[in-house]
């Protein structure tokens, strides 16, 4: 027995076995939610020294395994970012007992999660970069169901992430044999301008980031929102992996900074480009990039402790984007992407109360606001930034100004009266949707009230990184 089987090979045979269920949507989601949950549980509780005392023996569960001439290893202090990534599928899988994407949503849904997780896990870890194609392959049957026209978007995304695969694996043969060279060698520096153009295209960082809000205004919200949770938050500690393991990269004079530069600049554009959108999955779109800009951002202050925040953001982002991407989930239902446009949300306050209230609440939780679980750690963010280069503040200021923007006219047109001096007929709710709203507060009610208690578990994800988390 090792950690590879349990948290890799299990969920991909589950996987295949769950094919069986495709067409029965409700078994097929009771199934992969609780395995999805045992698996994150497992992942939270297990020991971190991965061994159990029994009472005549000592049992070790093995770190390693050896699988097509390549070593996966999933240390104990990996678990907790397992955890988080079954965490995410399992409230995922959750919401498609609500809404069904697609009949293959709960197999893909764990097989690209599984993917993830060897990605994290692979040694040599530069072959993660064909595991990262694979998963860009399994996405387009969730992006593009069946019988439904392959949008630009989708294409978009699929030669990004294919041109970004040659790149990652071309810097590993540039770097065969030269890595005690000095960081001012040409090749080092080559090999540094493909790992970041290469990240780059994976994340959609600007200017590359056009594909994610043409998937997101197309594509079903549930689906969406699942696919860019895992890749925002697995991509992040995939980059940590490499500054980490390559000194000349992370000593480069120009890394952290460039970094810094490329979130703020990111904050900034998505915020603004956020204020003018008229359609609201094409929005959400943007917050995802507003919130990829803040991951570079905390990476790029990891020499002042900008890394601590990086890990705290993880969950709480992940509960904003589940309680948008429910609301909009309820609106697309039946009616599909137009009912996404600005011009059907008027009077939403009146009609459905409960989808508005969550799609400002998840609003103004990435913006940051007080007394919502993701302002703690903003605020550290943004005073980092400032002792660090007062000039990147302004542009994260420019931003939020945007995004404040673009909530004040959701609200306001939430409010306004519908045309032509129509009834307004309350939508009554599903008893499930109002359930699994009510269990995503909750558990931003519980990041917010209880970070102090929470934070050291999920500064365990950093515990990789011994060579980019300061010592105190």
């Amino acid at each position: 027995m090792s950690t590879p089987l349990i948290w890799i090979i299990f969920p991909l045979a589950f996987a295949l076995l769950l094919i069986i269920t495709r067409k029965k949507p409700m078994l097929s989601g009771i199934l992969a939610s609780a395995f999805s949950l045992l698996l994150a549980l497992a992942a939270l509780l297990f020991p971190r020294d991965l061994s159990f005392l029994l009472p005549d023996q000592r049992l070790e569960i093995a770190s390693s395994l050896e699988l097509f001439g390549r070593s996966l290893e999933i240390t104990g202090e990996r678990l907790t970012m397992v955890g988080l990534l079954y965490g995410i599928v399992f409230l995922w899988n959750l919401g498609s007992l609500l809404y069904r994407p697609s009949l293959w949503f709960n197999i893909l849904s764990i097989s690209i999660t599984a993917l993830w997780v060897a990605t994290l896990s692979v040694n040599p870890f530069l072959y993660a970069a064909v595991l990262i194609e694979l998963i860009a392959l399994l996405s387009v049957p969730l992006l593009s169901p069946r019988g439904v026209r392959t949008e630009q978007g989708v294409l978009r995304y699929l030669v990004f992430q294919t041109v970004a695969l040659p790149l990652i694996l071309l810097t590993g043969w540039m770097l065969s044999g030269i890595g005690s060279a000095p960081s001012a060698n040409p090749l080092i520096v080559r090999s540094a301008m493909l790992v970041l153009l290469g990240f780059a295209l994976w994340i959609g960082a600007f200017p590359f980031h056009s594909w994610i809000p043409m998937i997101s205004e197309k594509s079903h919200p549930w689906v969406v929102s699942l696919l860019l949770a895992l890749t925002q938050s697995a991509l992040s500690v995939f980059l940590l992996h490499f500054l980490d393991q390559y000194a000349w990269l992370r000593n480069l004079p120009v890394t952290f900074s460039g970094l810094r530069w490329i979130g703020v600049i990111m904050i900034a554009i998505a915020g603004l480009l956020s204020a003018v959108q008229i359609n609201l999955g094409k929005n959400f779109g943007y917050l995802v990039l507003y919130e990829t800009g803040y991951s570079l951002l905390a990476i790029g202050l990891a020499q002042t402790g900008g890394l601590n925040y990086l890990a705290m953001l993880f969950f709480p982002r992940v509960l904003s984007y589940a309680i948008i991407s429910l609301a909009l989930s309820a609106l697309w239902q039946n009616k599909g992407a137009h009912a996404l446009d600005y011009k059907f949300q008027e009077g939403l306050f009146k009609s459905r109360p409960l989808v508005s209230a969550g799609i400002l609440i998840g609003f103004f939780s990435l913006l940051g606001l007080p007394l919502l679980p993701i302002f703690p750690h903003k605020q550290m963010l943004w005073l980092l930034t400032a002792q660090t280069n007062p000039r990147l503040l302004v542009w994260v200021l420019v931003g939020s100004l945007g995004l404040l923007m673009s909530t004040a006219r959701l609200m306001r047109l939430f409010a306004r009266e519908q045309t032509a001096g129509a009834a307004v007929q309350p939508v009554r709710e599903k008893t499930g949707f109002i359930v699994l709203m009510l269990i995503i507060l909750l558990l931003m009610a519980v990041m917010g009230t209880s970070t102090q208690f929470l934070s050291p578990r999920f500064l365990e994800i950093l515990a990789p990184f011994t060579q980019l988390v300061p010592i105190p």
